[in-house]
């Protein structure tokens, strides 16, 4: 399995449709800050803007998605600074499985604008969030999952029609596939010669090494034996790596390692010493000291995190 794959799946990588808007400008809807969720935004007709804080404004055309990735506040629109609303008062819930589109704006050009949310743990997504854009644009204009999701939200209920069947999950699966789709493409699309995770996706050698760390963070990796998995020499490895990612390739298994630990404090009940042996450490009080330097607490205080959720 490749890499992106992978910190999808461990991540719990999970969306959904929010919002199916009929718009006429002027237009323009705002978007709160969440650390919990990412908001993504797909044109359907027409064309509108995003603007992440102070960012660029970031301009869309029907069949182009925007994800937010690290959950800004951000807002869309026919035009920045025209009068927003938010978007919280415009999301309603859907009714015996069906989403009703809603209608905003004045009487300027029209556009068709679909939100989706986006959620992963975060602490997991690290190596994809940190390295997108705050705001990540990708044209899925000849995507097939684009047109399966906008067919899905086209099907309406007739006077005798039943409530849709599982319409809601549906969709769900669909917005996944949409977003999945987008972030490939975003990777596919970027030039040569960069640097940092999204490039070492792309590279034939440091993309096999990452899905390989990844897929299997616990092994006994050592660079020479990475470098056989992937078909280079240990020194060859270890230089293009370096280069790509621009770190070592035990800095980023290290990393990736804890990202790991602080996932198994959360959801298992195994003794922090055992956690600690399997992000390569060799006692407990040297894990909590890294552990701490990444998550700025230790990790008996992170482990609490997982009795405060709601049940």
């Amino acid at each position: 399995m490749d890499a992106l794959s992978e910190v999808l799946r461990l991540s719990r990588f999970t969306a959904g449709v929010t919002l199916d808007a009929a718009t006429r400008a002027p237009w323009c809807v705002s978007v709160p800050a969440s650390g919990a969720v990412a908001r993504a935004h797909l044109v359907v007709e027409g064309q509108c803007v995003v603007r992440a804080g102070l960012g660029d404004v970031v301009a869309l055309r029907a069949g182009e998605l925007a994800l937010v990735p690290r959950g800004d506040a951000h807002v869309i629109g026919s035009a920045i600074g025209d009068e927003t609303v938010p978007l919280t008062s415009l999301l309603k819930t859907p009714v015996a499985g069906e989403m009703m589109p809603i209608r905003l704006g004045g009487s300027g050009a029209g556009a068709r604008w679909i939100a989706l949310t986006v959620s992963c743990e975060r602490h997991l997504a690290e190596p994809l969030l940190s390295a997108l854009p705050s705001v990540m644009r990708a044209d899925l204009s000849s995507a097939s999952a684009f047109h399966w999701l906008v067919d899905a939200l086209g099907l309406t209920l007739s006077a005798s029609a039943a409530p849709p069947v599982g319409a809601t999950a549906e969709r769900a699966r669909l917005a996944e596939l949409v977003v999945i789709e987008a972030i490939s493409r975003y990777v596919y699309e970027r030039p040569p010669g960069g640097k940092g995770w999204l490039a070492g996706l792309n590279d034939r050698f440091v993309g096999r090494a990452l899905a390989l760390v990844h897929g299997r963070p616990s092994e006994a990796w050592t660079v020479e034996k990475l470098g056989r998995n992937v078909g280079l020499s240990r020194s060859a490895l270890a230089e293009r790596f370096s280069d790509v990612m621009g770190e070592p390739i035990f800095a980023f298994l290290t990393r990736w390692r804890l990202n790991l630990a602080a996932e198994y404090l959360l959801t298992t009940q195994r003794p922090i010493e055992a956690i600690a042996h399997e992000a390569g450490y060799e006692s407990a009080s040297a894990f909590s000291v890294a552990f701490k330097r990444v998550f700025g607490k230790p990790p008996s205080i992170w482990r609490k995190r997982a009795r405060k959720k709601p049940g």
